[in-house]
């Protein structure tokens, strides 16, 4: 395309476009890096109410309930009841492990669009073996000692945070042998043993639907917004037009109307000889340059009569002499 076809309109408008192009990908960027903090922050609160329930759970080593629920416990003890009745009272022991695994399920089973659960490279129960994400995270934080790791897997947001085992946690993951029997007779003695104070237990593993941003973004733009993206544009382009364009036809115009002779008016009324408007400053030097053109055309054609005189009076003088010359 020969450029000097297009107008600085057209170019003005494509660059425009452009610049918008560029900034709503930008938009859309920093819209993604927000939400992807918004996801963590959420999986970071999960694994905060985790923690604080475990500790909970450990204050007094174990947590005894009525209801068992299930045969998910680990010891029984049952009292008579204080009245005439005969029937006792039955309570079941869950240790912070058992308590928090329950607590998972719930929360699965439940409307809360976030999920948990944890998992460690030794864990006693089968049930809580690691998935292929999880595996990855516990190898990144064994090997680099990061406390957390997360990446998107399955369109969803994955998240996991390294636990690592202090004193309370040791009386039943330190030494087998040394172990309450309860936890060995219901997980043994070959997995989820020999840890040691501050040994990495595994990790709080957080699962949060992530839902794909460009197809949500619109949720975020209405009539109002989309109204104010086009007058901004439509502005942009009405003072390009009336400010640059139309002086600059204005300008031309004149310029060639001086450059074959004609007469023009530049209107300059109201312009500061100081001004620092580019366009100001060259229609002043335009204005300046027609009454620069005017006054050498003056004196050219001041010149050229002068000449055609000049050239008259030596005619005549000419002739004359010829006539004298004729007499003698």
């Amino acid at each position: 395309m020969n450029r000097s076809k297009v107008s600085i309109s057209s170019k003005f408008t494509a660059l425009l476009l452009i610049i918008i192009a560029l900034n709503g990908y930008a938009y859309y960027l920093i819209l993604q890096n927000i939400y992807l903090q918004e996801l963590k922050a959420q999986a970071q609160t999960v694994v905060g109410n985790v923690e604080a329930f475990g500790a909970w759970v450990a204050q007094g080593g174990r947590v005894w309930v009525k209801d068992k629920s299930s045969n998910s416990f680990l010891s029984q003890e049952s009292f008579a009841q204080l009245n005439d009745s005969q029937e006792q009272v039955h309570f079941f022991s869950k240790n912070p492990a058992l308590a928090q695994r329950e607590f998972s399920e719930v929360v699965a089973k439940s409307s809360s669009p976030a999920k948990f659960r944890m998992t460690s490279q030794n864990v006693m129960n089968p049930v809580n073996a690691p998935d292929a994400f999880e595996i990855t995270a516990l190898g990144k934080v064994g090997a680099t000692g990061v406390v957390e790791y997360s990446d998107f897997v399955g369109g969803d947001y994955r998240y996991a945070k390294a636990v690592y085992h202090n004193e309370s946690c040791i009386a039943c993951h330190g030494d087998a042998s040394k172990a309450p029997a309860d936890v060995i007779s219901r997980y043994g003695t070959q997995h989820g043993f020999g840890f040691k104070t501050g040994d990495l237990a595994g990790v709080i593993s957080v699962t949060i639907p992530a839902r794909e941003l460009y197809k949500s973004i619109w949720s975020f733009i209405g009539i109002k917004e989309v109204l104010l993206i086009l007058s901004s544009i439509v502005l942009a382009l009405w003072f390009v037009r009336s400010a640059l364009i139309a002086p600059i036809k204005q300008l031309t115009q004149a310029a060639h109307d001086i450059s074959t002779g004609k007469d023009t008016h530049i209107d300059t009324a109201g312009i500061d000889v100081n001004t620092k408007n580019e366009l100001h400053q060259l229609t002043l030097a335009i204005s300046r340059m027609k009454s620069s053109t005017h006054i050498a055309i003056k004196k050219m054609r001041e010149a050229k009569t002068a000449a055609v005189d000049i050239l008259a009076k030596a005619r005549v003088a000419v002739a004359k002499a010829r006539e004298d010359a004729q007499d003698k």
